[in-house]
């Protein structure tokens, strides 16, 4: 186990430049500028992963959910930058977060015979991103095709943990993009503002699992 702690805080590290990479290359978009702002940029998204991976060995120990925690968070963080650089959270990537979500949770159901529970992530993942993609038509202006997929690939995530893991999950992160969205509005006096929602689901969905 040591071995796979060791693997997992080595991949964190690395997580921050190859995460940035990852955002700009799917964005077509250079999202920081400079040598310097970049080397800077690129070790915080690095610490910053090592450090949520850290808190979730803490919390989950080291465990097959762990695992999947850490994938989240290392892709989590270059889609919160690319959301909040251009606004767009690329699906390539988002893509990416919930494949490896789902191989993941194939592979534990696979060994350890909980296909119960791959199902249910997976139809909480269908039906999430139902959902979202009929708010997307209802609402163009409001919400983009980013966020509807990272609805369905958060669902996947959280919907691992169970009816309690996706309900509080899902309750929290858009809970959490309504107090956002409420804020932006009211300082910029307009209901109709824009703002990027990508960092808000993440890191509710992400503490909601903590919180559990």
């Amino acid at each position: 186990m040591p071995i796979l702690e060791c693997t997992v805080g080595i991949g964190s590290l690395v997580a921050g430049p190859a995460s940035l990479a990852a955002a700009e290359r799917t964005t077509s978009t250079v999202l920081v500028t400079g040598v310097r702002t970049r080397f800077v940029v690129a070790a915080t998204m690095s610490v910053a992963t090592a450090t949520a991976s850290w808190i979730g060995w803490l919390r989950m120990g080291t465990t097959p959910s762990w695992l999947v925690w850490c994938w989240v968070c290392a892709l989590g963080f270059g889609l919160a930058l690319a959301d909040l650089r251009c606004r767009r959270l690329p699906f390539p990537m988002v893509t990416t977060l919930a494949g490896g979500c789902a191989v993941a949770f194939f592979s534990v159901a696979l060994i350890d015979g909980v296909w119960s529970r791959f199902a249910f992530a997976s139809a909480a993942a269908v039906v999430a991103f139902g959902l979202a993609s009929l708010v997307q038509v209802c609402a163009p202006d409001h919400t983009g095709g980013g966020d509807t997929a990272l609805y369905g690939a958060l669902a996947l995530f959280l919907g691992w943990f169970g009816w309690d893991g996706l309900l509080r999950g899902l309750l929290i992160a858009s809970g959490l993009t309504a107090v956002v969205a409420l804020v932006v509005a009211v300082s910029s006096k307009s209901v109709n503002s824009t703002f990027a929602a990508g960092p808000s689901l993440l890191g509710g969905a992400l503490v909601s699992v903590l919180v559990a």
